[in-house]
């Protein structure tokens, strides 16, 4: 199945939400995302998932890459911070967190494709060991 994920910045920080436990990847963080239903757009999932499980309006600033059939997209807030409201069934938590501080809030969901989305966003990405090695898109932006 294809999946939409956003990378919701705002003031420097990037948005996190930690999955559900009775959800695939319980406990781990992951940008707000997730399933595009048949026929839909990949920027269309985008936007509906990062509302479904956030209560956030976003806009897609651009796309970024895509790994297999998971589509990654920078976006940005069209409503302020306080409009979060997460989908409880779907996210226990969440986390505002500058790229360079990431690995400090816990397990990272796929964070073989975060980091080098991090860079496509212009991101400085976290220091990470030489023998990590990264996912290569199958398409960038």
């Amino acid at each position: 199945m294809s999946s939409a994920w956003a990378l919701i910045e705002d003031r420097g920080e990037i948005l996190f939400v930690r999955r559900a436990f009775g959800v695939g990847r319980g406990g781990q963080w992951c940008p707000p995302g997730g399933t595009m239903w048949k026929r839909e757009w990949p920027e269309v999932a985008c936007v509906r998932e990062a509302y479904e499980e956030t209560g956030l309006r976003v806009s897609v600033e651009r796309p970024l890459a895509v790994f297999e059939t998971a589509h990654f997209f920078l976006c940005t807030l069209n409503n302020g911070r306080d409009a979060l409201r997460l989908r409880e069934d779907e996210c226990i938590d969440f986390a505002w967190v500058r790229p360079e501080e990431l690995l400090t809030i816990g397990t990272i969901m796929d964070l073989r494709r975060i980091l080098p989305i991090l860079e496509l966003a212009d991101f400085e990405p976290p220091p990470i060991p030489d023998s990590f090695a990264t996912a290569v898109p199958k398409k960038v932006f």
